[in-house]
């Protein structure tokens, strides 16, 4: 059962290590959090790629920086959680790294997700646990049960995600469309040729402006759309900081892109999306708020959730045509 705390903590201690997307899906419950204990102090044990994006968050007291890869990292890490002596930390990774964490941090009252939604037994680490629920939304909404659980106030989520302001004049009279071309799972990729079909047909249609996004890491698909378009379009595929990458993205007037940490920092800065799921659960980690924004290709075999696909021809993801996306997209322009 919900069990509101007996009154606002004075401390309170957040571990969530997670990639770009899982932090900035945090950012509703930690606002909501300072909204409803403006005297309470937050401290977040955070990944070192995340922290890049969200240092200085006004909701936020202070972070300890923790690359959990690196085993002489987590002697600090350990050390500065417990000197923050929190009276209550929040488990919102379920996993046995987040689990020791918690367990360590030498809080009274520990709190996490119900065995059924914890991973590798991270629920034994806990000893408050949120109401299991057979039908969870989306994980922003996962995340804010842990508020309802706690006697928080409801409020309507916000993000307060940092960016830095995009200030290129525009090129065309028509819509600024990001195509965000990258993916941390290599399963949630879509594919250079479809890529560079759909900017085809919203620069010829829409007299669309049409930017690339992504990471170094998408560099050579980035050449390969830039190849294959028929249409000039804006690269800047590994030239933009995450700050910047979120400028650009409340700038735009549509954001298209797979499961992956840009998708939910568009969200997050009110961009209108186009959300491209296959091996991914959009009900599970779609876009918070737009639904309507999904296009999937369903087969027998997705979703999967799986890091890597692992039958030929990868049908989720190679079926999905850029004509849906389009579609989608002059959709998602017309709401």
């Amino acid at each position: 059962m919900p069990r509101a705390h007996p009154s606002p903590p004075e401390r309170l201690a957040i571990v969530k290590l997670g990639a770009i997307g899982d932090a900035v899906n945090s950012l509703p419950l930690v606002n909501r959090l300072r909204d409803g204990w403006p005297d309470t102090r937050i401290t977040w044990v955070i990944g070192p790629l995340a922290h890049g994006l969200l240092a200085g968050h006004p909701s936020v007291d202070d972070f300890v920086v923790l690359d959990s890869k690196r085993a002489g990292d987590w002697p600090r890490a350990i050390r500065a959680l417990r000197a923050s002596r929190p009276d209550v930390v929040l488990d919102l990774q379920r996993i046995l790294k987040s689990g020791a964490l918690t367990r360590l941090s030498g809080a009274p009252r520990r709190v996490g997700f119900d065995r059924a939604r914890s991973k590798e037994s991270s629920w034994l680490f806990t000893n408050d646990r949120i109401p299991a629920n057979p039908s969870p939304g989306v994980t922003v909404a996962q995340y804010l049960e842990f508020a309802d659980h706690l006697g928080v106030a409801a409020r309507a989520p916000r993000w307060d995600l940092p960016r830095d302001a995009w200030t290129e004049p525009r090129r065309s009279a028509g819509p600024l469309v990001v195509l965000n071309l990258g993916a941390s799972k290599e399963a949630n990729l879509w594919y250079a040729d479809a890529w560079a079909r759909v900017a085809d047909e919203l620069v010829r249609a829409l007299d669309a402006e049409v930017v690339l996004s992504g990471g170094p890491q998408d560099r050579a698909v980035a050449d390969e759309v830039a190849r294959l378009a028929e249409v000039a379009v804006d690269d800047r595929v590994g030239a933009l900081t995450l700050r910047e990458s979120a400028g650009l993205f409340a700038a735009a007037d549509l954001f298209v892109g797979g499961d992956t940490g840009p998708l939910h920092m568009a969200v997050a800065v009110g961009a209108r999306v186009v959300a491209l799921f296959g091996a991914a659960d959009p009900a599970r980690t779609g876009p918070f708020g737009q639904p309507a924004g999904v296009v999937t290709n369903p087969t027998d075999c997705s979703p999967c959730r799986k890091r890597y696909c692992f039958v030929d021809g990868h049908p989720c993801m190679r079926g999905l045509t850029a004509d849906q996306v389009v579609r989608a997209a002059r959709a998602a322009l017309e709401r």
